[in-house]
C-alpha cells in the first residue's frame, strides 16, 4: 500500500490505517495539539461543573466524584467521539469495532476501572451527611486563619463566611490544579484515537512490536492486579468499618499501608503497555502513570491521607495513634518491602494478575491460529 498518497477515506471499515506522520503526532508538540489541550479543555469543563455541584450542595467531595468520570469520558472523547466527530468512521459502534485490539482493552479497561470506583466513591458520598473528614480540614484552616489561630476565637468565626471563603478559593485552588493533573495522566492512553485495527502512533512509526500476545499478556496481568488490589482493599476496609474494629492491618492491608493507591498506579501503568502491544505507542504515554504515581504519593491521596489520619487517630485516642504509628514504622506506604514476599496476600494479587495474563495469552495464541487456518 502506498503512504505516501492520501487515501480517500483514512479510516474506511477493514482498511489499515497509514502510520501517522512522526512529525505531526509523535513529538511533543504534536501530542500537545492533539491530547493535552483537548484534555484541559475537558477536565477543566468538567471540574467547573463538579465544582458548580460541590457548591450547591456544600460537598467539596464532589471532585472525588469527578476523578473516575472524568478518565472515563477523557478516553470515550479520544477514542471515539473525536475521531468519529472528525468523520473517520460511519457509526460509533462500528468505529469501536474497527480499532485495534489493544485500543479496545484501553477503552474497556479505563471504562471498567472508572465506573468501579465511581460507583463506590459515590455510596461513600451518599453514606455520609456531611464532607469528608479529609476537606473538613480545609474548613478548619480558614477558621484558625480568621481566630488568628486562637481556638477559642475560631470556634465563634461565621460559618458562612467561613464556606464562602471557602468555596471562592476551591476552584483555582482545588478543582483546576486536579484538572491539568487529570490531563496529564491521561496521556496513558493518547494513542487510543490514532488507530484502528493496523494503525500506528508508535514513536518509530511502525505498528506492534515482536510477538505482541506476550505485551499483551502482561499488560492484562498489571491490570487485574491492580484491579484485584483496588477491589480487595475497598471491600476488606469496608467490612472493617462495619464491624468497628480497629485499623485494618491485615489481609491486602498488610501488604502496604495504600494498597488501593498502589492498584490504582498498576492500573494506570497496564495502559502504556496495551498500546505498546498495539503499535499504538510513544514513550511520552508513560509520563501518565508517572503523573499518576506523582499525585497520589506526594500530593493528594497519600499525603493527604495519612496527614488526616494522623490528626484523626491523635483525637480518638492515645491507644489508636499508638497503633498506627506502629503500623507505619512496621509496613511502608506505597512500595511493598522485600519481606512482603513472603506474605500471602501478595502471592493472592500475583496470582490473579498471572491468571488474567495466562488467559489474555491463550485469547491471543487461539485467535491467532484461527486467523492462520482461514
Amino acid at each position: 500500500m502506498d503512504f505516501q498518497s492520501t487515501p480517500r477515506s483514512p479510516f474506511s471499515p477493514r482498511l489499515p490505517h497509514p502510520p501517522l506522520p512522526t512529525s505531526t503526532t509523535t513529538n511533543t508538540l504534536g501530542i500537545l495539539s492533539s491530547h493535552i489541550f483537548p484534555s484541559l479543555t475537558l477536565h477543566t469543563t468538567l471540574s467547573l461543573a463538579a465544582y458548580s455541584a460541590g457548591r450547591f450542595t456544600n460537598r467539596l467531595d464532589a471532585k472525588d466524584l469527578l476523578w473516575p468520570s472524568a478518565f472515563v469520558g477523557n478516553v470515550w472523547y479520544h477514542g471515539v467521539v473525536w475521531p468519529y466527530m472528525s468523520g473517520r468512521g460511519r457509526g460509533v459502534w462500528e468505529f469501536i469495532r474497527e480499532m485495534g485490539y489493544g485500543n479496545k482493552l484501553i477503552l474497556g479497561g479505563v471504562t471498567v476501572w472508572g465506573c468501579r470506583l465511581f460507583w463506590k466513591v459515590f455510596w461513600r458520598v451518599k453514606g455520609r451527611e456531611r464532607d469528608d473528614g479529609r476537606y473538613e480540614r480545609y474548613r478548619e484552616v480558614i477558621r484558625r486563619k480568621k481566630g488568628k489561630g486562637d481556638l477559642e476565637k475560631a470556634v465563634v468565626i461565621d460559618e458562612g463566611e467561613v464556606e464562602r471563603e471557602m468555596w471562592n478559593k476551591a476552584f483555582l485552588g482545588i478543582f483546576l490544579p486536579e484538572a491539568v493533573v487529570q490531563s496529564f495522566v491521561s496521556l496513558g492512553w493518547c494513542g487510543v484515537g490514532y488507530s484502528r485495527s493496523y494503525g500506528s502512533f508508535s514513536h518509530h512509526g511502525q505498528g506492534g512490536i515482536g510477538d505482541t500476545k506476550w505485551v499483551h499478556g502482561i499488560a492484562v496481568g498489571v491490570f487485574a492486579a491492580g484491579l484485584a488490589l483496588e477491589v480487595l482493599a475497598d471491600s476488606q476496609l469496608g467490612r472493617s468499618k462495619k464491624k468497628k474494629e480497629k485499623i485494618v492491618r491485615d489481609g491486602v492491608w498488610s501488604i502496604v499501608r495504600h494498597p488501593n493507591y498502589l492498584g490504582d498506579f498498576l492500573v494506570h501503568l497496564s495502559f502504556p503497555l496495551m498500546a505498546l502491544a498495539d503499535g499504538v505507542f510513544n514513550p511520552i504515554m508513560f509520563m501518565g502513570p508517572i503523573a499518576n504515581y506523582i499525585f497520589l504519593r506526594f500530593i493528594g491521596g497519600d499525603k493527604e491521607n495519612e496527614q488526616y489520619q494522623m490528626e484523626k487517630y491523635k483525637k480518638e485516642g492515645a491507644k489508636k495513634y499508638e497503633e498506627y504509628k506502629e503500623w507505619k514504622a512496621e509496613k511502608n506506604s506505597f512500595w511493598p518491602g522485600i519481606r512482603e514476599v513472603g506474605n500471602l496476600w501478595t502471592w493472592v494479587v500475583m496470582g490473579i494478575g498471572g491468571l488474567a495474563a495466562a488467559g489474555e495469552f491463550y485469547i491471543c495464541n487461539s485467535t491467532h491460529n484461527i486467523v492462520k487456518v482461514d
